[in-house]
């Protein structure tokens, strides 16, 4: 937090790029969460990045799956996220 590329969380609305870097985590999450009838609790997940040398939502998204096992929810599978940047061609 001493880069200063914190903003103050009161009353600051999150920007585009950390929305869907969000999104991407939730993507990978949501088909390991097992079924509200096996689990029938709310899941509140917060990430804190503090330094990337790599993708941060990728890097949300394994830390999410290990608070989850850690916490003791039933998770179909562990999740595990690589980013590959721009893979083109056919």
């Amino acid at each position: 937090f001493s880069t200063g590329v914190v903003k103050s969380r009161v009353g600051a609305a999150a920007n585009r790029r950390a929305i869907g870097h969000g999104n991407l985590a939730e993507k990978a999450i949501l088909p390991a969460l097992p079924h509200l009838n096996d689990f029938p609790y709310t899941i509140r997940l917060t990430c804190e990045v503090t330094s990337s040398n790599g993708s941060s939502s990728m890097a949300s998204a394994c830390g999410a799956s290990l608070a989850l096992l850690d916490a003791g929810v039933p998770l179909v599978s562990p999740v595990a996220g690589v980013s590959v940047g721009l893979a083109p061609g056919s």
